[in-house]
């Protein structure tokens, strides 16, 4: 065997990373974000209403996660088309809801910074929010709550997990000019342990959000537990407004969701109890069955019975609906 067979030989036998380039000292590998999105159509049938179909929301966005060192990013836009049931203003609508970025350093906590889903949505209102057509997204805002899922101009301060408990502070200022910096202000409690969630919530919104003549900040406490079994999820919220000026109220919501192999049965209750003896309370009834065929595609019925006498003050304009849906997602 001559001397070049037998190196050929040698090198054949050598693992291949022995052999790959490495990558200069200062060289940085940004991962690529994930791309994700979804296509909902429903056919629906409300009270008072046309018989409708329409694509009511589309969403496309893209998530990435960057590191150095002990600091973690996590980067996010979204945008959304949807279609108004109530609002004819918000029909056909395109917007950027999603246009924020997440910064963590384990010893220290972590601050999130620009547009998108509320702290409040996320570690609360979610807890019960879980239905399809009747829910706190800009095409719906069926539910009883106040609280709006999306907002932006956040600031918003966590502490690291200690021990089950994390706390958290928000600055968010929806209006940037109206001479206030600080529009809404909340602080919030978390605590989980195993399949246990509670959170409690203390906002203050500035009278300068608040209509004309307005003399005092409104207040507001949310109180939200859940509990995932195996197959069956409970959740619960329970919202305390203080001197708001429509009128002082207490809402109240239920949901249960249990799920049987690709099929998921979900329940849900609401009650508003109006403090001005002027304004009709508000229940709501849910209900919702959704089967995933594959990972891409899932198909819903859906229906909500609301009280007949109801206030003129809430968002929107309740009704009585029932809803069959397709989700496309990627």
């Amino acid at each position: 065997m001559n001397k070049n067979k037998h190196l050929s030989l040698v090198l054949a036998l050598l693992p291949a990373p022995l052999f790959a380039q490495t990558p200069p000292a200062d060289s940085i590998t940004v991962p690529m974000p994930t791309v994700y999105g979804d296509i909902r159509a429903q056919a629906a049938w409300h009270q008072d209403k046309d018989y409708t179909t329409d694509i009511y929301q589309a969403t496309v966005g893209a998530i990435g996660n960057l590191g150095y060192q002990d600091l973690k990013v996590r980067y996010q836009l979204e945008a959304e088309y949807s279609e108004s049931e109530h609002s004819a203003d918000k029909d056909n609508d395109l917007i950027v809801r999603e246009a924020n970025i997440i910064t963590m350093l384990p010893p220290w906590g972590g601050l999130y910074i620009g547009s998108g889903t509320t702290g409040t949505w996320a570690d609360l209102y979610s807890k019960v929010d879980i239905f399809e057509s009747n829910n706190m997204e800009r095409h719906s805002d069926n539910l009883l709550f106040g609280g709006k899922r999306y907002a932006t101009n956040q600031l918003a301060y966590m502490t690291p997990w200690w021990g089950g408990f994390q706390f958290k502070v928000a600055v968010v200022s929806p209006n940037d000019s109206n001479n206030n910096d600080a529009d809404i202000i909340g602080l919030r409690a978390l605590y989980k342990q195993d399949n246990f969630s509670l959170v409690v919530n203390h906002s203050w919104t500035d009278k300068v959000m608040l209509p004309a003549g307005t003399e005092q900040d409104s207040q507001r406490t949310l109180i939200a537990i859940s509990y995932q079994w195996a197959d069956l999820y409970l959740g619960a919220v329970a919202e305390l407004d203080y001197d708001a000026p429509y009128g002082e109220r207490q809402v109240y919501g239920v949901s249960a969701k249990y799920t049987y192999g690709n099929t998921a049965f979900s329940l849900g209750a609401q009650y508003a109890d109006w403090n001005n003896a002027a304004v009709e309370n508000e229940v709501l009834g849910l209900a919702n069955v959704r089967h995933d065929l594959n990972k891409h595609l899932a198909v819903f019925a859906e229906g909500a019975l609301y009280s007949k006498d109801k206030p003129t003050v809430t968002q929107g304009a309740k009704s009585d609906n029932v809803n069959l849906g397709l989700i496309v997602s990627f």
